[in-house]
């Protein structure tokens, strides 16, 4: 299936000519939609590559017009056999003839920068659509990896899978081999293999366009019933294998798990036993990935080992170090913020995000009901610079406005409903795993709850707004995302003495709120200042009940520590 519409302008691209368009993946949520990130460039093949330079959709594919592919000649590397030695290589590796060539393994001689000189190589080409779109390569005999430029940006592998049948992911394009040469179908290697940024066991958020891949398979990924997860065994593995999880769903994930650093050094274990029945009986024996739920206690000896040696640590902050004493932001986790209108309890959530962003490169979901897009991306710019976006003294110039839009571009999606998305929850989810797929969001904004359509069928209001918090709290920990719900109290006093400060006992509807979330954080607006209460606190290492005070700068809208503000 074409995913570009756009089959006149495919036509008008010549060979090795590159065109800029609209990109159709991205153009529909952004808020400057017309600007044409989107490059297409005609290969020797004819199949048209396209690659978005914002959203990093990236593929290829052949225009509706027939073309004579037996006259267009394949890109020279394919041409480019390989010989008694790479084959010998191979096989040394337990990949024989039959898988290489089924593969479409080629010889190549390139320049290692590792190795500082060219070297003779075994090329891994990419496909998409039938088309070669990247090829990555291995030096041998000794060991160093490159890739032609732009690099590879789908699964390896990817173009064999037959849809609707079990994936099989693993950490490196000799594995996919390997699984091939046991017989096992709809094997795919990651491209880059497992990320180098890792902390905690965690891949970290400045990796989190280096899964572009994912988002690119989405479709495919889509149809299988499961998808396995056979990486390395190794830290770094164990990362990718989570982040992938995150990503396609742990509800759709199986983890492989066995006693080598991969499946190719199982394959050629020394052993009397079969070892395509060995690589195939760990696939087989893959366990559904942990999701809170039954368990026996072997699933989580290596958190109870890491709670042993590294302590339980604390959630990442806000920004704020007063602020921290009592909450930080824990992946994986919901908390709902409350609060009058009018009091801060946006801005605050926007605050935090800016701050999560630029410290710690966090991607977000923002659903905001109540603003704009257009008007919230100022807001959020305002934020960034500490400077006015409209007119007055302060205001930001044309290059600091250049500068935090591109971050807000970098770092935010928004779920706009425009009228004809309903604001359902079914809905909203929906948007969000799209979200983590493609961007790797690791935060999402509710604001505010009364704006989503409940479903009451059969059911009271308490019990719909109880199973609405229980279907995002799995959505939490099946995407480790963090979720700030924001719902305004229920009751406001109006007689001109001072309001009480809400906790979650005050809003809207259901005592779910203070029972079903994570963390309770109010915004209350107190003389000059502002109060941030924590009410809820499920566990002390995220914080603890207990209230601060900020200072609030109406010319930026942007809080800071009371010390600060003189």
């Amino acid at each position: 299936m074409t995913p570009l519409g756009i089959d006149s302008i495919l036509e008008s691209v010549s060979f090795n000519d590159t065109t800029r368009i609209v990109c159709p993946f991205c153009a529909p949520t952004r808020y400057k939609s017309k600007l044409k990130e989107m490059t297409l460039t005609r290969k020797p093949d004819g199949a048209i590559v396209y690659y978005c330079h914002h959203c990093d959709a990236n593929g290829s594919v052949q225009p509706r017009t027939e073309f004579k592919l037996s006259a267009v000649p394949q890109p020279q590397i394919l041409s480019n056999q390989l010989t008694a030695k790479h084959y010998e290589w191979l096989a040394q590796r337990g990949i024989s003839k039959q898988t290489a060539d089924k593969a479409k393994l080629f010889a190549a001689d390139k320049y290692f920068s590792r190795l500082n000189k060219t070297a003779e190589a075994i090329g891994f080409p990419y496909f998409r659509a039938g088309a070669l779109v990247a090829a990555k390569y291995r030096s041998f005999p000794e060991k160093d990896f490159t890739q032609d430029s732009g690099g590879a940006h789908d699964f390896f592998n990817i173009d064999n899978v037959i849809p609707g049948k079990p994936i099989i992911i693993v950490e490196g394009e000799i594995d996919a081999l390997t699984l091939m040469e046991a017989g096992v179908e709809n094997a795919i290697s990651v491209p880059g293999g497992a990320p180098v940024k890792v902390a905690d066991g965690k891949v970290l958020p400045s990796e989190d366009k280096k899964f572009a891949f994912v988002w690119n398979a989405r479709e495919i990924l889509e149809k299988a019933p499961y998808v396995v997860l056979a990486t390395d065994q190794d830290g770094p593995g164990q990362a990718l294998a989570e982040e992938l999880a995150r990503r396609i769903g742990k509800e759709k994930c199986r983890v492989a798990k066995f006693d080598k650093k991969d499946l190719n050094e199982v394959f050629n274990a020394e052993g009397d036993d079969d070892p395509s029945r060995r690589v195939t009986g760990i696939i087989d024996a893959a366990q559904p990935y942990p999701i809170s739920g039954l368990s026996d206690a072997s699933t989580y000896a290596d958190r109870l080992n890491d709670l042993y040696t590294k302590g339980t640590g604390k959630g990442f902050s806000t920004g704020y170090a007063c602020v921290d004493s009592i909450y930080t932001v824990a992946p994986g986790q919901l908390t709902v913020v409350t609060g009058y209108p009018s009091s801060g309890k946006s801005n605050f959530v926007d605050q935090m995000m800016v701050n999560l962003a630029r410290q710690s490169d966090w991607k977000f979901a923002v659903a905001s009901f109540e603003n704009q897009p257009e008007v919230h991306i100022a807001r959020l710019m305002e934020i960034y610079t500490g400077k006015k976006f409209f007119d007055g003294i302060g205001r930001m110039n044309a290059t600091e406005k250049d500068q935090a839009f591109k971050f807000v571009i970098d770092h935010f999606l928004f779920i706009d409903s425009n009228g004809e998305e309903p604001n359902t929850l079914d809905s909203i989810l929906e948007r969000a795993r799209a979200a983590v797929k493609r961007m790797g969001i690791r935060g999402m904004v509710i604001d505010p709850y009364n704006y989503i359509e409940l479903d009451k069928t059969n059911t009271t209001e308490t019990e719909a707004i109880s199973n609405m918090l229980t279907r995002i709290q799995k959505f939490c920990k099946a995407h480790e995302v963090h979720v700030w719900f924001v719902a305004h109290p229920s009751k406001i006093q109006r007689s001109g003495v001072e309001q009480p400060r809400p906790d979650g006992m005050s809003i809207s509807g259901s005592m779910a709120w203070w029972a079903k979330t994570d963390c309770g954080l109010t915004v209350h607006r107190k003389d000059d200042c502002v109060e941030i209460a924590v009410w809820k606190c499920r566990f002390r290492w995220v914080g603890t009940q207990g209230e601060t005070t900020l200072a609030y700068n109406k010319t930026s809208g942007t809080y800071m520590e009371q010390m600060d503000k003189f």
